[in-house]
């Protein structure tokens, strides 16, 4: 594990969802955590507990880097955990470019659409529950050089 950092400051949106995230990447389903989550969501915590889990599997089955979390019970964020956070701010803030660019630095590659799309529903349900996440600036190290450096086009003969 690189760089981890207290998550005491979480707001209890970020701890749910990290939590959530956490349990799913084991594919050990937590039934408790699953009502908890419905119980915070309200009547659409259901679909947001199964966007979720689509995020996660999108996450495994089209990333192209290995992702560090952290075991459910540790204290402790990661880095890619910050990033998955982020990524679940910048979704509720509306700001798509850095969502995407969140999300290609998870990946390794461009974001599959459906990755974005789970992040949205449920950055967006979170929202309508009071339950508010914080986009945090990430690193230059987290975001893909295509977005830093290098030009948007490249052109045939360069």
């Amino acid at each position: 594990m690189h760089d981890l950092k207290p998550h005491d400051d979480l707001l209890h949106g970020e701890r749910l969802l990290i939590r959530t995230v956490r349990l799913l990447a084991l594919a050990t389903p937590c039934h408790s955590l699953r009502a908890h989550f419905e119980a915070a969501c309200g009547c659409s915590g259901q679909a947001a507990y199964r966007m979720l889990e689509a995020f996660v599997q999108q996450l495994g089955a089209r990333g192209r880097r290995r992702v560090t979390l952290s075991i459910p019970a540790d204290p402790r964020l990661t880095d890619d955990e910050v990033l998955i956070l982020d990524a679940f701010g910048c979704a509720q803030a509306e700001d798509y470019r850095s969502l995407d660019e969140r999300l290609t630095g998870l990946v390794g590659a461009a974001p599959p659409f459906p990755l974005g799309a789970a992040a949205c529903v449920v950055a967006e349900t979170l929202a309508m529950n009071g339950l508010m996440l914080r986009a945090r600036p990430a690193p230059n190290s987290l975001i893909p050089r295509a977005w830093r450096d290098d030009p948007p086009f490249l052109m045939a003969a360069e």
